[in-house]
């Protein structure tokens, strides 16, 4: 049996970040844009492709069913703009509560000077 191949668009394991030790060398890395309801934090990485981190806490979204609809929301906002972001890590963390459309255009807003900032970084440290 062949190996799948590689999808640009997808959203698999490989693209997303999973342990406290990925999450915390992003927050470390002081690299955010802060919103009126969003952080997004982004840190270089060196896998070739970007991966996300997302952390909205019950505190915010009472039901898992909001909770859930909103990561499911920002995953695919991720998933579309992958080409653009390069290799980063990015950690996204809700700070209260928007209408989703809200949350979403401020999250696009903020990916991309994420992104720029990042990338300043790496060339003030070469």
């Amino acid at each position: 049996m062949s190996a799948l191949p590689a999808r640009p668009f997808g959203f698999g394991w490989e693209k997303k970040l999973h342990k406290t030790d990925e999450f915390s060398s992003v927050f470390r890395f002081k690299c955010a844009r802060r919103g009126a309801c969003l952080d997004v934090l982004a840190r270089p990485n060196a896998l070739g492709h970007s991966r996300l981190g997302l952390v909205v806490a019950r505190k915010l979204l009472r039901r898992a069913v909001d909770r859930n609809r909103l990561r499911r929301r920002l995953r695919e906002r991720f998933r579309l703009c992958q080409p653009q972001l390069g290799a980063l890590d990015i950690v996204v963390r809700l700070k209260r509560q928007a209408p989703e459309t809200q949350i979403q255009d401020e999250f696009d807003r903020l990916l991309l000077e994420c992104r720029s900032c990042a990338n300043n970084s790496i060339s003030q440290t070469a």
